[in-house]
């Protein structure tokens, strides 16, 4: 997961709902600079995601990429 060059940056989240049973929420985060797309299959792992993310200081690397 890279360095990150800045103190903000921006995410495109995407929720979607699969009508299967049972219904179930899917969720994306897309970095715009790159097209860079993650999927998750439920809350926490982007909570995680997030988390190991802002837990890396900024510098010159950006990436949704581990």
């Amino acid at each position: 997961m890279g360095k990150r060059p800045l103190r903000h940056h921006s995410f495109i989240l995407t929720l979607w709902l699969e009508t299967a049973e049972p219904p179930t929420w899917h969720l994306s985060l897309e970095d715009p600079h790159t097209a860079v797309r993650r999927g998750f299959k439920e809350m926490q792992e982007l909570v995680r995601f997030l988390e190991a993310w802002t837990a890396v200081p900024p510098t010159t690397d950006q990436s949704l990429e581990e």
